[in-house]
């Protein structure tokens, strides 16, 4: 990924049906002024009094002040309040998330994914994700998929932020695994959500992390998925595929790699299964598994481009930007854990390094005088017949006498006159 600033600003481009499905799965194509038009200024709300409505045991209290909070950490990035009140805020959360509202359910879920990406990498995040891990498993069991979607979503990004090693990646994609790989049919909103949040999890991962044994019947499971007539699922399996693609280790995701010669063999296996289950619309999409297939992508905001080459990178930009919705931008401008994941300087944070010309000028000589007797000085300044005092001493008597010459003058006129 690389960043530089345009001189001018990129035109809008107009998008053909074809290039506008792939923006619904993982393209940017963006400008300032797009960018800009989904900033939305709103003035940032004193958070406290909603924090004390979730103590309520008023079920629309606390809706209310859940709705309230989303909105404010959608919005704004409010890092002091929620380093300050994390605790609170997701254990407050983990109560609403007992009751029977679903409304209620959802939101606390969602805000519980906006405080650990509005933290940022780091031990608060981190212990956001371990209680997480006891209690997302448990309300998967309990929902009955009825809160599955948002379950996903909040695992993933909690993972992606507060995990602090492949270890911590690993627990939950193998939580999400463990759930896509159900004998049970999933709803496939549901099953397109687990598939969308375990390729998040696979972005940031390197091949030689990638476990030989714990995801060999992933690749059978996605060409399983190809066959379903839903666009979401076809859509985060082909997705999921190109992540694997270019991850380079194939052969970890399969049970039958040991039927091909080669990895090469291996992909072009699959490619053929992947057109046979592809026509329509899936058949175009099935092109970005193609190895000379154009994958980079640009996004700019605020003057600042982003470039995109990687399917790793497409993947983490796109999610977030989907999770977040009108308040990406602003997240982007201002989000230092965003700022770091995509190493994105914004142009109004690189203001602070201008230079200013100065309204005036000053040039400073030094010169080097050598060290004087004190009597020499006192001499010079006090009896020298040239010195500056004696001159001005000099003028003084000077004028004096000039003076009394006057007055003197004056005084025998006077005399003279009235005799």
């Amino acid at each position: 990924m690389s960043v530089h600033r345009p001189k001018s600003k990129m035109s809008r481009r107009r998008l053909s049906k074809h290039q506008e499905f792939y923006q619904s799965f993982n393209t940017l194509q963006m400008d300032d002024d797009s960018a800009m038009e989904d900033s939305i200024e709103i003035p940032k709300k004193k958070l406290y009094p909603y924090l004390e409505e979730l103590f309520k045991k008023k079920s629309s209290a606390r809706v209310n002040a859940l709705r309230t909070l989303v909105e404010e950490f959608e919005t704004n990035v409010r890092y002091e309040f929620a380093e300050k009140n994390f605790v609170t805020l997701v254990h407050r959360c983990q109560n609403c998330l007992k009751r029977d509202s679903a409304l209620e359910i959802d939101l606390a879920l969602q805000l519980i994914g906006l405080v650990v990406l509005t933290l940022g990498a780091g031990d608060n995040a981190h212990e956001v994700y371990e209680e997480s891990l006891v209690f997302l498993p448990q309300l998967l069991i309990k929902s009955k998929l009825s809160h599955a979607v948002k379950v996903m979503e909040c695992l993933s990004i909690v993972t992606l932020v507060g995990a602090t090693d492949f270890a911590d990646t690993e627990r939950s994609m193998e939580i999400i695994w463990k759930f896509m790989n159900q004998e049970s049919k999933h709803p496939s909103s549901v099953a397109a959500a687990a598939t969308s949040a375990w390729a998040l999890l696979l972005s940031g991962i390197d091949r030689w992390s990638v476990s030989p044994k714990k995801w060999k019947g992933l690749i059978p499971y996605l060409l399983k998925q190809l066959e379903e007539d839903d666009e979401h699922v076809n859509i985060a399996s082909i997705e999921l595929l190109a992540l694997i693609f270019e991850n380079s280790s194939i052969e970890k995701f399969s049970n039958q790699a040991e039927e091909y010669a080669s990895t090469k063999d291996m992909k072009d296996g699959i490619m053929e299964h992947v057109k046979r289950a592809c026509n329509g619309i899936k058949q175009d999409a099935s092109k970005i598994l193609e190895d000379d297939y154009n994958k980079t992508t640009t996004l700019t905001l605020g003057g600042t481009r982003l470039t995109f080459s990687t399917w790793s990178e497409l993947k983490r930009i796109s999610y977030i930007r989907r999770y977040l919705g009108y308040g990406f931008t602003n997240h982007m401008m201002e989000n230092e854990h965003l700022h770091h994941v995509f190493q994105f300087v914004p142009a109004t944070k690189g203001s602070d390094l201008e230079l200013y010309k100065p309204e005036f000028e000053e040039v400073v000589f030094r010169v080097f005088l050598p060290k004087v007797r004190r009597e020499n000085c006192a001499k010079r300044m006090h009896m020298s017949p040239s010195s500056l005092l004696s001159k001005g001493r000099t003028k003084l008597r000077n004028k004096y006498r000039s003076l009394a010459e006057e007055t003197r003058v004056g005084v025998n006129i006077a005399d003279e006159e009235v005799d």
